[in-house]
């Protein structure tokens, strides 16, 4: 066991999202970074919020963000504010991606799959994997006292109301999760990487900076959502690309979304138990299985000693 994990580290600290980006002068490009990255970010966040601002409903969903009130058309609400949400996301992770490329004079998928093209085969596992484990983890925190209340069978709601939250919900999920994937597995992870290359170091700086995004005050959401970030970042790593971890990054939020609770309650914070981390070593196991799996068929170890000499 203990050379098998000695290899997979050795293999990850050679991932091209790490690798081949030698930079001078890397503190004053950081602040050139950090300086263009919150004007792109606003500016591109902006224009896309204006963009549908002119959609029914949109402005009402802006005014008034948070839980919406219960009732027969409540999805519709829900997924005009998921729309909105993933706009914003999906333009301001732009504007930080773009930053990252024009600073660092690098094409845009240098910070998503580089060396390679986007390889759909790899999200679609990502996602069949993290929604098969979701499922078999259903029973584990209805057993731990989870209230079960999936608002797509839910019969208060009008059925063509939940077709649309369906569509909203895969549509603007997919965009918000490939966009934290973008600013957390892919521009922070790269650049990162530009001070250490120990993958541990990096899946943990990483996991924490994407849970502490979501500002949640409850300690234990805090951490899941650090070693679900630390995972994701693994798997970055050792596949040498973000589409396995927008997969399983979507499959996870769809799954809450459509069989837990309305997207807009998803974020309102709650006081867990440490108990309730128990499916999430699980899912941690399961996962990392997956991607060690898939990793021996990914990684060429003939390209080794080139990533190592880049």
């Amino acid at each position: 066991m203990r050379p098998q994990i000695d290899r997979a580290l050795a293999e990850a600290a050679q991932s091209p999202l790490t690798a081949g980006m030698a930079v001078i002068h890397p503190w004053r490009r950081l602040a050139t970074f950090v300086l263009l990255a919150g004007v792109l970010m606003m500016v591109m966040a902006f224009a896309v919020g204006l963009a549908i601002s002119g959609l029914p409903g949109m402005r009402e969903q802006a005014a008034s963000p948070g839980p919406l009130p219960d009732g027969p058309l409540s999805l519709i609400g829900e997924s005009l504010q998921v729309v909105l949400f993933a706009s914003i996301l999906g333009g301001a992770a732009f504007g930080i991606l773009l930053a990252a490329a024009l600073t660092y004079r690098r094409p845009l998928k240098d910070f998503l799959w580089p060396r390679r093209r986007f390889d759909p085969a790899q999200m679609g596992i990502g996602f069949l994997a993290m929604a098969c484990v979701c499922i078999i983890t259903i029973p584990i925190y209805l057993a731990m006292g989870s209230q079960w209340d999936p608002p797509i069978l839910d019969p208060q709601y009008l059925d063509h109301t939940r077709l649309i939250y369906v569509s909203a919900m895969v549509l603007g999920l997919l965009v918000a999760a490939a966009a934290e994937e973008v600013v957390c597995r892919g521009v922070l992870l790269r650049l990162t990487g530009l001070i250490t290359r120990r993958p541990l170091v990096l899946c943990l700086v990483n996991g924490v900076v994407f849970s502490a995004i979501h500002m949640d005050p409850d300690p234990v959401a805090f951490v899941s959502r650090a070693v679900s970030g630390g995972i994701w970042t693994w798997a970055a790593l050792r596949l040498g690309g973000l589409e396995f971890a927008i997969g399983a990054h979507l499959a996870n939020n769809l799954i809450i979304a459509l069989f837990w609770q309305p997207f807009s309650q998803a974020g309102v914070s709650r006081d867990s138990a440490w108990i309730d981390l128990a499916p999430e070593v699980l899912t941690t196991v399961i996962m990392l299985v997956i991607v060690e799996r898939l990793a021996r068929r990914y990684v060429d170890p003939a390209e080794l000693p080139a990533r190592a000499a880049a």
